[in-house]
């Protein structure tokens, strides 16, 4: 088999999870459920994050909370300070890619 092949999370409880770490590209999946938050925390390379089911609040650095609904792409430069939560009331699943 030439391919491989990687499995992530698809339950609904929060959770985050390390999916890839090979050839300087990192895939982690954040999954929140309803009224759920991460730990605010700086990220120290870009960030890419896929807003792959759900809504996602989020306040960079020193701005207010902005909404991105799902088939979103925001990109996220190094060293910026982020406060994430799920802003709606189904699970929120969020895919985040770095190059490292």
């Amino acid at each position: 088999m030439i391919e491989t092949v990687y499995t992530y999370h698809t339950g609904d409880n929060t959770k985050i999870e390390r999916i890839i770490e090979d050839g300087g590209v990192r895939i982690n999946l954040l999954t929140l459920g309803a009224g759920e938050g991460a730990d605010p925390h700086p990220t120290p390379d870009d960030a890419h994050m896929i807003v792959a089911k759900g809504t996602l609040n989020v306040a960079l650095g020193e701005q207010d909370f902005h909404t991105y609904e799902e088939g979103t792409i925001i990109k996220i430069p190094a060293n910026t300070m982020m406060n994430l939560k799920n802003g709606g009331s189904t699970v929120l699943r969020v895919f985040v890619i770095k190059k490292q």
